[in-house]
């Protein structure tokens, strides 16, 4: 449920059943039904991080239904991200991350609702970025430690759900 218990408005399109005229969700339908739908195309989801996780989980909130994101990550696309990151391809070498996935996103729902943060999330930043973007859930795929442990802190002393990703990414 929302922080301030208030409902976003869903956008029709969004909605796909076997009585619609674009039908994408309607497998999803069959799966959550009519009010699981609703309650994905309402929720607010940050995900921090979009690399080999991040992307992934992304990508399949979004086919799933979501209907608010934000996507946080400074980095950009590099040829070594191709072989496990999902908008890793050479077409988008030296691409931002979050803008990317912003445009791949709306390809899957162009009724999604997005908000991209092309940066890194500082660890004097995270109590704003959860009081602020009144999230539903928050996605942690971030690799850096001391950001992962501030992001986790502050969700869990506003009660907001968070799922966090345990990878390294690339360290040892």
């Amino acid at each position: 449920s929302r922080r301030d218990n208030t409902e976003k408005e869903v956008p029709a399109p969004l909605f796909g059943s076997i009585h619609d005229a674009d039908p994408w969700l309607e497998r999803m339908e069959l799966l959550v039904g009519r009010e699981g739908l609703k309650n994905m195309a309402s929720a607010n989801v940050l995900v921090v991080g979009l690399g080999g996780v991040g992307s992934y989980a992304a990508e399949f909130l979004v086919r799933a239904g979501l209907g608010h994101v934000t996507l946080m990550d400074g980095d950009c696309f590099d040829r070594t991200n191709r072989n496990r990151q999902l908008g890793a391809l050479r077409s988008t070498e030296d691409v931002m991350k979050a803008v990317v996935m912003e445009k791949r996103l709306l390809d899957v729902n162009p009724a999604l609702c997005v908000k991209v943060l092309p940066v890194f999330l500082e660890c004097d930043e995270c109590e704003q970025l959860i009081i602020e973007g009144q999230y539903d859930y928050v996605v942690d795929c971030i690799d850096s430690l001391q950001p992962k442990l501030h992001l986790m802190q502050a969700a869990l002393k506003h009660e907001v759900p968070i799922v966090s990703s345990m990878g390294a990414g690339g360290k040892t």
